[in-house]
């Protein structure tokens, strides 16, 4: 675990920020070049990416702080308003960046799933930086075990002196697959918003079940259940909903 890349007296910067800033350039490039290909003016994208980093960072902090309201409680009790540097929930800035997609979009008088299709294949890219910002972090860590590749934390971490799944790299190899996949499966799509849908249903699945090893979320729900994991449910039931409407739709027409 090494969260700081650098420092300068009072002036810190840490990987996560760097990986998180490599993801989202990564993804602004991927997509920038796909929309030529599709004769979309790069200036949406550059527009649009700028509204997605808001919109996204602004609704994953607004989710953690009502998903983890009693933490959040306590670490702004502790640090005040520094506690905001933490935290932060993946579907809701996900469910954020949709919105503001599908406003984007109709707005500039182009078909939001259209768009959504798009921007799709880089959003593992993005995510898969993201997750190796956590590694170097040290948060979103698994389950103790055994394995003989599992990640061992110095003595200040949850885990110690127990190895850990690595499930931050875990998540970035899915996301990574996914990417690869989803930039073959884009060409050969058959309707708008299908390569959108197909990504949710392949992140929830595999949400759900790295859930199962995460080590470090509560488990309210019944079964043991994560927060993530019931989201993840709705969300597959979502996407499977928004599939076969499109279909359906695609082959009415």
């Amino acid at each position: 675990m090494h969260p700081i890349a650098f420092q300068y007296g009072s002036f810190v910067v840490h990987w996560y920020g760097i990986f998180v800033a490599c993801g989202f350039l990564a993804g602004i490039w991927m997509t920038a070049w796909r929309a030529r290909q599709q004769n979309i003016p790069t200036e949406l994208i550059f527009d649009l990416s700028l509204y997605l980093l808001i919109f996204g960072m602004l609704g994953g902090k607004l989710f953690y702080i009502i998903a983890y309201w009693q933490d959040f409680q306590r670490n702004f009790s502790r640090e005040g308003f520094n506690a905001l540097r933490s935290g932060f929930v993946f579907y809701g800035g996900f469910i954020c960046a949709v919105v503001v997609t599908i406003w984007y979009a109709r707005r500039h008088g182009i078909q939001h799933w259209r768009m959504a299709d798009l921007f799709t294949p880089a959003l593992p890219l993005g995510h898969a930086f993201g997750r190796l910002g956590c590694f170097a972090e040290g948060c979103c860590y698994g389950e103790p075990t055994a394995l003989s590749w599992a990640v061992h934390y110095p003595a200040s971490h949850p885990t110690y002196p127990h190895g850990a799944h690595p499930t931050q790299l875990y998540e970035a190899a899915a996301n990574l697959a996914f990417c690869a996949a989803l930039s073959w499966f884009y060409p050969r799509r058959k309707f708008d918003g299908q390569v959108f849908w197909i990504y949710a249903i392949l992140y929830a699945v595999m949400r759900f079940s790295i859930e199962f090893i995460r080590g470090d979320n509560p488990r309210h729900w019944p079964g043991h259940l994560t927060n993530s994991q019931v989201t993840a449910m709705l969300w597959l039931v979502a996407a499977a909903i928004f599939l076969w409407r499109l279909r359906r739709t695609r082959a009415a027409q």
